[in-house]
């Protein structure tokens, strides 16, 4: 077997590995979310209270995500990850024995701290270890492993509860996570973290050095792409049955298909691309489309096969995206910096995903479903404004 050879094995470990750990971290973000209603009937609370763990678990990640990245350039990537692995299973998986909605908000809590070890560990760990010729495809699989957390999710969840109930489901859940960790225990010769030995400089990059223009732009841009995802992702299964009379059940495979079809969209978006220098023109192109997609469905107005295809549809373009959003975020960050700033801008996205859950619950309390589409599709164009901005800053800034 030659040299080469052995490498590109490596890097399909890798590659396999973390996005296995990125499913996990997606699918975590939504497993509680299809036991809404079960869990509103045991324990009598709001879906203001409900849009609220979500919240909670999103600002854990947000505090932390930013310190995690600069432990991760500091003292590499992989011991973090394994430690933010396992806590975030282990409450997952202790919420199924919660007593009270109390106890479950302060474990998705802790679940959320967790999970704010991935997006800095994942990226310095596949940047480390992939040939930069490949790591639009390494991105895209790495987006491929979290958009089927989030498509398996809903499905996965609804029906382990139908077998057994919405605790059993959490603990089965969470004791996935917990199994993976202790696998990477034992991968180090597989999970590199020699960022700081390939990109780092003779001196440390400071923070005020790093959050450039460009990059905070790019965090506006995750909070906006956040609380429009999280519009469908997290009340699909709420506001379809209401619109267009579906059971719960079909809403939540007509969501688990949407997150299917944007997994399939980023493993044809990797290709694209490494081949491609107009990233801008493909988050415009593909999230243009999303926007008239969702204002479609929220008219109530279409047959459901046609929602079902807007859902699809939706999410197939939103899938093309992500690996030019990645490959975007590693051109603004300064060498030695790439953990800090994926995991800064990548804060924006617990952000959006932790306040927009408030604001689309009270639209439901007050019977505006279709108002939860309209905001998820104007929080995508404003996704547009912040793509074209960063490009003009980045085509300003000297070479």
């Amino acid at each position: 077997m030659t040299a080469a050879t052995m490498a590109i094995r490596r890097e399909v470990r890798a590659i396999s590995l973390i996005g296995f750990a990125h499913f996990l971290s997606h699918f975590y973000m939504l497993s509680l979310v299809p036991l809404f209603l079960l869990v509103q009937a045991e324990f009598e609370v709001s879906f203001v209270e409900l849009g609220l763990i979500i919240t909670l678990y999103n600002v854990a990640t947000a505090v932390l995500q930013t310190p995690m990245g600069v432990l991760v350039d500091r003292l590499g990537a992989r011991r973090i990850l394994i430690a933010g692995l396992f806590v975030n299973a282990l409450a997952v998986a202790l919420a199924g024995f919660a007593s009270s909605y109390m106890e479950l908000l302060l474990l998705f809590l802790v679940a959320g701290a967790g999970n704010s070890v991935f997006h800095p560990a994942d990226y310095v760990i596949l940047t480390a270890s992939v040939d930069q010729r490949r790591q639009g495809k390494a991105y895209s699989i790495h987006s491929f492993g979290g958009a089927l957390g989030f498509a398996a999710a809903p499905s996965v969840m609804i029906t382990l509860a139908d077998w057994t109930d919405w605790r059993t489901a959490l603990i089965i859940a969470g004791l996935a996570g917990i199994v993976l960790s202790f696998v990477f225990v034992f991968s180090g010769d597989t999970l590199k973290e020699d960022a700081k030995t390939k990109s780092r400089p003779d001196r440390q990059v400071t923070l005020r050095q790093t959050i450039t223009v460009p990059v905070m732009l790019f965090f506006l841009f995750y909070v906006c792409m956040a609380a429009a995802s999280i519009g469908l992702t997290g009340f699909a299964a709420v506001f379809l049955p209401e619109m267009y009379g579906v059971s719960i059940q079909t809403a939540s495979h007509m969501l688990s298909i949407m997150l299917l079809a944007g997994a399939v969209g980023t493993l044809i978006g990797g290709p694209l691309a490494d081949r491609t220098r107009n990233h801008d023109l493909v988050l415009t192109m593909c999230f243009g489309i999303g926007a008239l997609l969702t204002v479609a469905v929220g008219t109530a107005a279409i047959p459901v096969f046609l929602v079902l295809a807007a859902f699809a549809g939706n999410g197939f373009f939103r899938g093309i995206v992500n690996p030019s959003r990645d490959i975007m975020v590693r051109e603004i960050s300064p060498p030695g910096a790439l953990g800090t700033v994926f995991a800064f801008v990548t804060t924006g996205f617990s952000i959006g995903q932790g306040l927009a859950p408030i604001l689309y619950g009270f639209l439901l309390d007050h019977g505006m479903f279709s108002a939860v589409l309209y905001v998820s599709a104007a929080f995508t164009l404003l996704m547009i404004g912040l793509s074209i901005s960063s490009r003009e800053r980045r085509a300003r800034r000297p070479a």
